[in-house]
């Protein structure tokens, strides 16, 4: 990461916080080191001392009975180029053994019996090839240079609320659930991206309430992956063995039953930074942006929408001909304008067009004719419509990311858009 320095093998003591910066006393080697910020990000996972040092309860609750093996170990004997999974219906549940390409070890899972009396610190190599062996019963596969072995307890359970002052919590510092359907790396990903972007901006000055509305879009997503992942995690413990791997074949297939596993179905419709300028196209404000597939017309190579977001700028999609609005030379750098056209539409000098070819963003966009579409840095739709003016985008960010010039008023208010 261009600009950071990660720093292994520091252990947060203490920390504390006053309305200008928080204090984190850390111990390096046994020695403390302060390190003074404007704000602290707990990313320290389910046992979080951030979490425990503010103060934020983790409500919820543990399923001591449903305990599991988790390991990254070597493998021999198992094709490595698929994921392999055998259901057990007399009681053995799901064990699973995933390819790790770049490590070269595999991922081994499998629920251990309620009777089972294994610990974190009594299982070994042994204990996996064992109930590889009674569940699967395959020969010729061999378990051995462990990178580590685990027992894990099932715990359902997440914060009340996502910031005490000037210190954040995201991923599994705010959230833990059931592994079935692979939701926590996305959860705790997009955790991050949302809030590392306004946090990016509340820094250049943008205004502080910027920050809130971390909380207002992520925490209700949290909510529907506890419950989600809870329901599906009830049922792939079950013993009919037959429906447990079909609906296990269907999550991977976009079937699941009891939500969307990819997660690219997650909408911040109704955020207070969400403004629809009306309903003349599809896509909406809060919804993901799609990806589509346009022609560079000067050179006729393909390009990625995609592609386009990538960073941290905000992107702006002008489809049709209608004059693009206009931006401040300050504003130029922080959003990047692309007009979409579709073929045998004129191309203007000075302005970054593609040609939508085969029609791909416009139906995905849901866009006829003329269509405005503004993209926030962690791919959300900001601002979308078909009619509008040069203060309709202005309006929006000086809202939002904030006007230099003339000041912001404070509190919940000053994120509220104008209809």
């Amino acid at each position: 990461m261009a600009g950071a320095r990660v720093e292994l093998g520091g252990e947060l003591v203490e920390l504390a916080q006053d309305r200008d910066q928080v204090t984190a006393s850390v111990r390096f080697d046994g020695q403390h080191q302060d390190i003074r910020a404007r704000y602290l990000i707990g990313c320290d996972g389910g046992g979080s001392t951030v979490r425990k040092q503010v103060g934020i309860d983790f409500l919820g609750e543990t399923w001591e009975q449903q305990r599991m093996l988790f390991g990254n170990l070597r493998v021999d004997g198992l094709d490595a180029s698929v994921a392999h999974m055998w259901a057990n219906g007399s009681g053995g549940g799901m064990l699973t053994l995933a390819p790790m390409p770049r490590s070269g070890t595999w991922f081994f899972t499998a629920p251990l019996p309620p009777d089972g009396g294994q610990g974190s610190s009594a299982v070994s190599v042994e204990t996996f090839a064992d109930i590889f062996s009674q569940r699967v019963g395959m020969p010729g596969v061999r378990f051995h240079d462990a990178v580590y072995l685990s027992v894990y307890h099932v715990n359902i359970r997440m914060v009340d609320r996502y910031r005490d002052g000037r210190v954040f919590l995201a991923g599994d510092a705010a959230h833990v659930h059931t592994p079935a359907g692979g939701q926590g790396m996305n959860t705790g990903v997009q955790d991050a991206y949302n809030l590392g972007w306004k946090l990016a901006h509340v820094l250049r000055g943008a205004p502080e309430p910027l920050l809130d509305t971390y909380e207002e879009e992520r925490l209700p997503i949290a909510e529907h992956v506890l419950a989600s992942t809870t329901a599906r995690g009830r049922f792939w413990s079950s013993d009919d063995s037959a429906r447990v791997s079909e609906r296990i074949v269907g999550a991977f297939q976009g079937r699941d039953p009891f939500s969307d596993v990819s997660q690219l179905s997650i909408t911040y419709r109704g955020s207070s930074l969400t403004r629809d300028l009306d309903e003349a196209i599809g896509i909406r404000a809060g919804d993901r942006a799609p990806d589509a597939r346009c022609i560079e017309p000067a050179s006729g190579e393909q390009v990625r929408l995609f592609d386009l977001f990538h960073g941290t700028h905000f992107t702006l999609l002008v489809f049709g001909l209608k004059p693009a609005p206009q931006l401040s030379e300050g504003r130029r750098g922080e959003v990047r304008t692309h007009r979409i056209l579709l073929p045998g539409l004129p191309c203007s000098d000075g302005e970054s067009a593609l040609i939508d070819s085969a029609r791909e963003a416009h139906d995905l966009y849901g866009v006829d004719g003329n269509g405005l579409v503004l993209i926030r840095p962690d791919g959300y739709v900001a601002l979308a419509g078909g009619s509008w003016d040069d203060q309709s985008v202005v309006d929006y960010l000086q809202r939002v990311t904030g006007d230099r010039a003339h000041g912001f008023e404070h509190g919940r208010q000053a994120l509220e858009l104008p209809s």
